[in-house]
């Protein structure tokens, strides 16, 4: 015995040596998290320990030195994974934890919630605690959130025309009025959180010519289904009404849900222009009455084959009716400056758009420490066909008719058809983390466009305004990120993307073909410094590009009237920008940011006149470099505990250069600069009525060709708890003043003109939500592949 005791004292010594001690505290912001489960695994995927966090959130491990996996359970928040290497006695810094959305329960907005989290690679925003983005649509929580902002009745990034929309993961290949129609059918009552990212890795595609949005909607539970209705009612000049329902069903293996949304009503535009031609400058004033209706169905289906392998598939459709009558008037000068003439056009447009995509995906976990495999197939299908019957009259000064001036009937059908395959791996390792896949992308579209002079009062087809235009491209991409952490305050993450693209265009009326095919590196450079608790400054860049929609490639002319008409340019190169911004975030609620952006080979739009035939061609050529230095400020404040702000500061300076020298117009140069106040109040003690009034003001500002002038805006709005359970109210005034429409002008050949478009902004929401079910609702987040086409398919 006493041999066996004394063996014990030699040995104990090496063997405390050899044992280290591992702290740690969980919290949900400054809230400390108990009774979390904290496991920890070796290299080998065995679990070595297992605890469960104090009352103060802490726990402790004593291990042998070596590379370990934690990971972290709780049922109210997101698992943590987080692999690392233990040499000495390690303090782990403090771990947040994200808490889950239930898509059921009452629907309270606290006034601890945060509105914006701030992380090294993005922002997000909590659409659930906002009044203005949580009760319309995703169109309008898109507008609330920040550093975004309405442009000409387009949602755009500041300091760059124009954002990637993506829904849980996958890109929305839509632009323009497809891509509004599409987020209005998507209800701002099952969205969670709305992530920017400025400047994307090399994980992303590479095309658009600004950052990435993400829209994450809420989370259901297992073993549980909920039902989630809402009713909203828009009043502006007219009336728009929409409803949305979102069904969840998740127990064992099967996850499912299904959501349709129906949209319908009047929208009207008021849009104006002036032409200063020298000798007959005209005025066109053209009021729309839009007649849309717009159902949005979607359906997903997951199944766990196994506890690592999960596969599924996902429909998401969009149909679209819009019947659109067009009352124009264009008044006609002389040299005097006196009305000399009137043309008064009437227009009446049918379009149908149909669009289908099916995914279909397979996940597989092939260990615990994250190595992880994403298969996504998709095919996109896009139909769209438009009837366009103009009638334009000529009337002398005194209104007396004098003959008719245009009468054309149009009949045009585009389709899209794509393939997609794309494959991702997550492959962690000790020396560090790497993010690699491919993907591959047919695409084939066809517009077939048939017009009509209807000036002798019977249909004579001109094949001048007529063409069958194909359109095909092949994309092949392979991606590569590696990120590591060099010690606890800098981590490095380095991307690169090759794209090789080869396209081909026909026009089989014009007898006309072009081909394209060039192969470009994109690369991403992600380095971040945490200096200390409060403290943290991030540099990051990357390479994108920007491809012309496939309609803008279409050498077909389009006609508005005999004065001003369109045409696509099968030419048209693509643009490619460099990003550069330095960062430093201050107690998460202080942001600078340092951004340098250079765009080459830019196209734009080109409004071609001429003073012999006082007519407007609108065209896009690739004609200029655009340098872009910006600053931006974001803070927020909690004023009182019932009282919070988030403000945004934000000042650019632009330099537009000139590389087609045919254009003959001065490019114009300046400073451009943005500030939004966004108040929350909690006006009752249970938090049941929240309140929100935000305003934001733009300033004139220079871009390339055109001079636009200041825009601003108030929104006032409301939410309120009933004492039905599960039922909601909403309601609010946007746009008070109505003066978040801007007016472009230009010069171009020596003639002066002007744009205006007043799109309804100014209107009262009103909106119920009313959710059943079962409370406990979870599902699983994904992504999906085919992350390009769609937006250029406008």
């Amino acid at each position: 015995m006493k041999n066996i005791l004394l063996l014990l004292i030699i040995i104990m010594p090496f063997y405390s040596f050899s044992q280290v001690k591992v702290n740690g505290v969980i919290k949900d912001d400054a809230v400390s998290i108990a009774n979390a489960n904290v496991v920890l695994s070796d290299h080998n995927n065995q679990i070595v320990k297992e605890v469960n966090t104090k009352q103060d959130g802490s726990f402790e491990f004593i291990i042998s030195k070596g590379t370990y996996t934690i990971t972290i359970n709780h049922e109210d928040y997101e698992l943590f994974i987080q692999q690392f290497i233990v040499e000495d006695d390690l303090q782990l810094k403090t771990i947040l934890l994200e808490k889950k959305a239930t898509i059921l329960g009452e629907v309270v907005i606290k006034s601890s919630g945060n509105l914006i989290k701030r992380k090294l690679d993005k922002t997000i925003f909590s659409v659930q605690n906002s009044p203005i983005a949580s009760t319309g649509n995703a169109f309008d929580a898109l507008k609330r959130t920040p550093g975004l902002i309405l442009k000409n009745d387009q949602i755009s990034m500041l300091g760059k025309s124009g954002v990637k929309v993506m829904v849980e993961g996958k890109m929305v290949q839509l632009s323009g009025e497809d891509l509004k129609n599409f987020l209005a059918t998507l209800s701002a009552t099952d969205i969670k959180e709305i992530e920017i990212i400025a400047n994307p890795s090399s994980k992303y595609e590479a095309e658009g010519n600004s950052g990435i949005v993400n829209i994450i909607f809420k989370k259901s539970k297992k073993d549980a289904w909920s039902d989630n209705i809402s009713l909203t009612h828009i009043q502006a000049k007219f009336g728009k009404q929409s409803f949305n329902n979102n069904f969840s069903y998740r127990k064992n293996k099967v996850n499912l849900t299904l959501s349709t949304g129906y949209d319908t009503g009047l929208t009207y535009i008021d849009q104006r222009i002036e032409i200063a031609f020298k000798d007959e400058p005209l005025k066109l004033r053209t009021q729309q009455e839009k007649n849309d209706k717009i159902f949005s169905p979607r359906f997903l289906f997951d199944y766990d084959v196994s506890k690592n392998t999960k596969i599924g598939m996902q429909y998401t459709g969009s149909f679209v009716k819009t019947k659109t009558d067009d009352n124009s008037t264009t008044e006609l000068y002389n040299f005097n400056n006196e009305i000399d003439g009137y043309l008064k056009g009437k227009g009446k447009l049918d379009s149908r758009k149909n669009n289908h995509l099916l995914n279909l995906f397979l996940e597989n976990k092939m260990d615990t420490l994250g190595k992880k495999l994403v298969v996504n197939f998709d095919i996109l299908k896009y139909d769209q066909d438009m009837a366009n019957n103009i009638l334009s009259n000529r009337y002398d000064a005194n209104y007396n008719f004098s003959n008719i001036d245009f009468a054309n009937d149009t009949k045009t059908n585009q389709s899209i058809i794509n393939y997609n395959t794309k494959i991702d791996f997550e492959h962690p390792t000790k020396f560090a983390n790497f993010q690699y896949g491919t993907k591959i992308s047919f695409i084939n579209t066809e517009y077939n466009t048939n017009s009509y002079d209807l000036i002798t009062g019977s249909p004579v087809f001109n094949p001048e305004l007529s063409d069958n235009f194909d359109y095909q491209e092949n994309i092949q991409a392979l991606y590569a990120n590696g990120t590591k952490k060099i010690n606890d305050k800098i981590q490095i993450q380095l991307g690169i993307r090759t794209e090789y693209t080869i396209t081909k265009g026909e026009s089989k009326v014009l007898n006309q073909i072009n081909n394209n095919e060039y192969f470009k590196f994109f690369p991403s450079v992600f380095l971040s410094y945490q200096k200390n608790d409060n403290n943290i400054y991030v540099f990051n860049y990357g390479r994108r590009i920007e491809r012309p929609n496939y309609s803008l490639l279409n050498p077909l002319r389009y006609f508005v009237n005999s004065k001003i008409s369109s045409q696509g340019n099968p030419n048209l190169q693509p643009a490619f920008i460099d990003n550069f911004e330095l960062s430093h975030t201050y107690k998460e609620n202080l942001n600078t940011k340092l951004a340098f952006t250079a765009k080459t080979n830019a196209f734009g739009i080109i409004f071609d006149l001429d003073e012999k035939t006082q007519e407007q061609l609108i065209v896009k050529e690739n004609f200029y470099n655009n340098y872009a230095f910006s600053l931006t400020e974001s803070y927020q404040l909690p004023i009182f505990s019932w009282w919070k702000t988030d403000n945004t500061l934000f000042l650019n300076y632009s330099v537009s250069k000139k590389t087609n020298a045919a254009i003959d117009a001065p490019l114009k140069n300046g400073f451009e600069f943005y500030g939004s106040i966004n108040n929350l109040f909690t006006l009752d003690k249970d938090g049941k009525v929240i309140g929100e009034v935000n305003l934001w003001y733009n300033s004139p500002y220079n871009d390339n060709l055109y001079k636009y002038s200041q825009a601003s805006s108030v929104d006032i709005a409301f939410t309120y708890k009933s004492l039905l359970k599960n039922l909601n109210l909403s309601a609010g005034v946007f746009d008070v003043f109505n003066s978040s429409s801007r007016k472009m002008s230009s010069e171009i050949n020596g003639v002066h003109q002007s744009y205006i478009s007043y799109p309804s902004n100014r209107y009262f929401r009103i909106s119920l939500n009313y959710m059943f079910g079962n409370d406990k609702i979870k599902s699983e987040k994904r992504n999906f592949g085919n992350e390009e086409e769609r937006k250029r398919s406008n």
